[in-house]
């Protein structure tokens, strides 16, 4: 039944293409066949699922304006032959929006993203996390939200009120050790979306954010039960100081991206400092290589939100052909349990329609006191889609 779901809201989509083009100002249609491979069988007998999977995803986004007021709106859904965790729909946006001279406001589901970082964003605390398509939380789910904003001469001032909280689905691969439960856990019975505020500011060559976030955590704590042998999440209520800041010279691009807060009745700090360095050396057939080193500290140890809580990245990025090629290379190390962690991703252009896009990543090596990354030794994986965009 849910196949059939999936098929038909990636035909209606197709259709929307052609039928609404007139009703609206801008529609954008990806449409993509995708296949994942996991290089050795899980290490978590409860759960059979097979080594490879393939599958198809669909995204429309479309916009429309009626004098001041904008509707915006991006619809997801994925089919997955081999997990069902993986068949599914989010809407990632909806929402209304409008400005008058320096005041806006704005209302439905949005997905946000706060932060400057290449790795781990650490400021990016609005939405949920989609790991059945990023296992890097950089995809996001969407997240209901009203708002209201002024516009400075060199800035913006925005609060957020958040009505809804969204957990976390998991797939059923990557496994984690234990099958996940799906029944959820709330500090205190506490589960809201939370407030938020923002001041964004540019002064010459920089760049920088101050924000403020008081809710449900939307990374859980897995906590194992013997009774069940599954894992139990659970959510935490979290209070934040957030500050991130980019600089440009003519040489390099300064990077932080900082929190504080309290969780649990105490205090912790979490930063993200980094340098981006671009280089000139193969520019002929290279564009933009630019090289990569950031520096993630967490003191919440195992409760920090991500694997880097004393771990170094190094990594790449650069185009080939007039960006008809993109790869990045990023690799961690961790100096508390000498863990380390890999991925590789690139995407092709194929035509103006047509591109492909492939992803490797890898737990290198993992100490069992380093539980994010222990849990995922056996699960490296690598998955390629094509797509076709309109």
């Amino acid at each position: 039944m849910l196949e059939k779901l999936v098929v038909g809201i990636l035909l209606t989509m197709s259709c929307t293409s052609v039928l609404a083009q007139p009703l609206i100002d801008t529609l954008n249609v990806d449409l993509a066949a995708t296949s994942r491979y996991y290089f050795e069988e899980t290490a978590t007998p409860e759960i059979g699922i097979d080594d490879i999977a393939y599958g198809a995803r669909g995204e429309v986004q479309a916009a429309h304006r009626f004098g001041v007021i904008k509707l915006d709106a991006k619809i997801f859904a994925n089919w997955d032959s081999a997990d069902d965790n993986r068949r599914y729909t989010d809407i990632r946006q909806v929402k209304v929006s409008g400005r008058w001279g320096n005041i806006s406001a704005a209302a439905g589901i949005e997905t946000f993203f706060w932060g400057v970082s290449e790795s781990i964003n650490l400021v990016n605390v609005i939405n949920q996390s989609d790991i059945r398509e990023s296992l890097d939380t950089k995809v996001k789910q969407g997240q209901t939200f009203a708002s209201l904003s002024y516009r400075l001469a060199a800035g913006e001032l925005a609060v957020y009120f958040l009505p809804t909280f969204t957990a976390r689905d998991f797939p059923l691969r990557p496994a984690y050790g234990l099958p996940i439960s799906e029944k959820n856990t709330f500090e205190d019975n506490k589960e809201d979306g939370g407030i938020a505020a923002r001041g964004l500011f540019y002064v010459d060559d920089l760049e920088f954010a101050v924000g403020y976030f008081s809710g449900t955590r939307r990374d859980p704590l897995l906590i194992p039960s013997q009774q069940t042998k599954q894992l139990i999440p659970y959510y935490i209520q979290t209070d934040n100081l957030l500050f991130d800041a980019v600089y440009l010279t003519d040489l390099l691009t300064y990077k932080w991206e900082f929190k504080t807060g309290r969780e649990f009745e105490h205090g912790f700090v979490a930063s993200n400092i980094g340098i981006e360095y671009p280089l000139y050396v193969f520019e002929d057939t290279i564009q933009d290589l630019v090289v990569i080193t950031e520096y993630v500290f967490d003191d919440r140890g195992s409760r920090a939100e991500s694997h880097g809580q004393n771990d170094l990245f190094i990594g790449t990025k650069f185009e080939f052909a007039e960006n008809a090629a993109q790869i990045r290379l990023l690799y961690s190390y961790d100096f508390d349990y000498a863990s380390q962690y890999a991925e590789l991703s690139c995407q092709y252009r194929l035509s103006d329609y047509l591109r492909i896009k492939a992803k490797v990543m890898g737990v290198l090596s993992a100490s069992q006191d380093d539980r994010r990354l222990y849990a995922l030794k056996n699960e490296e994986f690598a998955k390629f889609s094509l797509h076709y965009a309109f």
